[in-house]
């Protein structure tokens, strides 16, 4: 025998200098990808909520994508003799940022702006979210899309979004657990990283 201590078969351990309350996969020789919480650990035990700034930060982020998203897809259309920002336009965009969404959050538990900004989602019970959480989190925005295209209640989407976004704001200062109607639907929380 050489001495060396033995090596952990693969499986998910709590890593040193990470978190407590989190952990990592170990793959029997290194640690693969960032800690996450322990299911059934409370998420302000392993990562703190995220702050109101931070989260706005991120959304600002996801919304300069969504933009630049949707000025690529209508010239596109019009390219290929589609009215520009018409129904189809917002038909495609919207179920573009309803797929942004779910993907990035559902496979990398966070979208590009929670990510430069530090931030994740998990689930409200402290595990790493799933596809479905993700899909049912994203439903707000698919809701919002197909308001738009109805003739005559696309008025309501311009007073629903605002609506939701100061709701948003006010709930994550009244909620214990500063969860948004998007996170309420998807049973979701935003921690840090």
């Amino acid at each position: 025998m050489s001495g060396q201590p033995i090596a952990p078969p693969p499986g998910w351990y709590p890593a040193k200098g990470d978190p407590p309350g989190t952990q990592r996969y170990w793959n029997g020789s290194g640690w693969e990808g960032g800690p996450r919480p322990v299911p059934g650990v409370a998420p302000g035990d392993a990562f703190p909520l995220a702050d109101l700034s931070r989260r706005l930060g991120a959304r600002l982020i996801d919304v300069l994508i969504w933009l630049v998203a949707a000025i690529v897809l209508d010239r596109f259309l019009v390219l290929l003799s589609f009215e520009g920002f018409g129904p189809w336009s917002t038909l495609l965009t919207g179920a573009a940022i309803v797929g942004y969404e779910s993907y990035l959050v559902g496979t990398r538990g966070a979208t590009v702006g929670k990510r430069a900004l530090g931030l994740a989602v998990v689930k409200d019970d402290g595990s790493p979210v799933d596809w479905i959480a993700a899909i049912r989190r994203a439903a707000l925005l698919a809701g919002l899309v197909v308001l738009s295209l109805v003739p005559w209640l696309w008025i309501l989407s311009l007073v629903a979004v605002p609506l939701l976004v100061l709701a948003g704001i006010l709930m994550i200062y009244a909620d214990d657990r500063q969860q948004t109607p998007w996170d309420k639907i998807g049973r979701t929380l935003v921690v840090m990283r």
